[in-house]
């Protein structure tokens, strides 16, 4: 601290001299504490040791269109640094091949003919959307299984063709391989007349299932 000015009333320098006298014993740097001393809270014998790792070595991604493998090190050294066996049918050379989870997704262009927005909805639904208290622009999902087509992949690349001449403004498409699905996105409002599209565009059979997030399967077509 460079400078202090202290303000006080004219008085006796009696009192003066005791005020300035309870300054400096306020203005007397505080006590202070060496820190402690830095204790590792790990031992000193295993400074020269090698770090704590993970006891497997993360997943290798292969070549495009392959399988995504994980190789299983042979022995390793644990956090001690002591040689662990390498478990029953691994080591140097040995795989474990996992399957690749592919999805692909097709999303429609905004422009050309947009979807009807002052379309009204069936009674049926309608009575479904009040009941869930649905918003109209909520999403919802029309779920093809290999029940509604022959071939799932010939469903979708026509399905991704209808979506990139815009034939189906606003929605967009996923195709779940692992699940043999192919989900179809839209709003509430427009989803009959995404589903009837879908089922005279994709030549559909059977029932498509219109599912909504947290309740599931509430209309079908």
């Amino acid at each position: 601290m460079d400078r202090v000015v202290l303000h006080y009333r004219p008085g006796s320098a009696l009192r003066l001299s005791a005020l300035l006298q309870q300054t400096q014993r306020l203005l007397e740097p505080m006590a202070l504490r060496p820190p402690p001393a830095f204790r590792p809270w790990f031992p000193r014998s295993s400074a020269n040791r090698r770090p704590i790792r993970p006891a497997k070595l993360p997943p290798r991604i292969g070549p495009p269109g392959g399988a995504l493998t994980e190789t299983q090190p042979g022995p390793m050294e644990d956090a001690l640094g002591r040689i662990q066996p390498a478990a029953p049918g691994t080591g140097p050379g040995t795989e474990r091949e996992v399957p690749v989870v592919r999805r692909s997704w097709s999303i429609s262009r905004q422009s050309g003919v947009q979807l009807q927005s002052r379309m009204s909805l069936s009674r049926r639904l309608h009575r479904l959307v009040s009941l869930h208290r649905l918003h109209l622009r909520q999403r919802a999902k029309w779920v093809i299984t290999q029940q509604n087509c022959s071939d799932l992949e010939e469903a979708w690349r026509c399905l991704s063709r209808c979506l990139s001449r815009s034939g189906l403004p606003t929605c967009n498409a996923n195709i779940q391989r692992e699940r043999a699905e192919i989900w179809v996105f839209c709003d509430v409002l427009h989803c009959e007349q995404v589903g009837r599209h879908l089922k005279d565009e994709l030549r559909l059979a059977g029932r498509i299932h219109l599912a909504v997030h947290r309740l599931g399967n509430i209309f079908s077509m």
